[in-house]
């Protein structure tokens, strides 16, 4: 099977060999960063030899690349079936808040590998590539732009909007992972909805 071509493991129950390297190497990014990790310790970390990595990943960037868009690909999917429902654009935009939330405390290795990888991934190849594909900004920038040409939103540019409204959300995100925040990310969500629910409104 191609590598990254099925559900990444880490959000997998099943303790299977792929959640096993892919858990070793999250643990490992979200620690030390890509570039400082061999595809040795991974393996050692995951208890397996090299060569029964390599049987499921052609190598490191493949694996770090498959890690970080697999939660990529989650969020676009969780922010574009709650931007789908009915109802007020306030709470949809809190339920995205919470869907980031969510995501956080279920897997907070991987959410933060996530975040501390997207100047790595996002703007070469296979980023240009989301673009047209699973990507939660443009999903968020789609669901602005819809609330103001209906309305719900004052009018402004809608990228923007969408970057700080993000953005309330991922530094928040950026400051429980430098330890300056402690506990779930989830107890900051009443603030960050506030936050958020305030960008959205403002005129821009």
């Amino acid at each position: 099977m191609q590598a990254g071509s099925e559900q990444h493991a880490v959000a997998a129950a099943a303790e299977t060999t792929r959640t096993r390297i892919e858990r070793a190497a999250v643990a490992l990014f979200a620690a030390r960063g890509v570039d400082a990790v061999t595809i040795r310790e991974i393996a050692a970390e995951s208890g397996l030899s090299e060569g029964a990595l390599y049987r499921h990943y052609p190598g490191k960037a493949a694996l770090a690349e498959a890690l970080f868009f697999g939660l990529q690909k989650s969020l676009a999917q969780k922010i574009r079936e709650t931007a789908a429902r009915p109802g007020a654009i306030d709470d949809r935009a809190s339920a995205i808040v919470d869907a980031y939330c969510q995501a956080a405390d279920d897997d907070w290795p991987l959410f933060s590998y996530h975040l501390l990888s997207a100047h790595r991934f996002l703007p070469g190849a296979a980023g240009r590539a989301q673009k047209a594909a699973d990507n939660p900004v443009v999903e968020t920038e789609t669901l602005v732009q819809q609330a103001m040409d209906a309305g719900a939103l004052p009018k402004g540019d809608a990228r923007l909007k969408a970057a700080m409204a993000l953005g309330v959300v991922l530094q928040t995100a950026l400051h429980k992972y430098y330890g300056r925040i402690s506990g779930d990310l989830s107890k900051c969500a009443p603030a960050m909805k506030k936050s958020v629910l305030a960008v959205l409104h403002c005129q821009s």
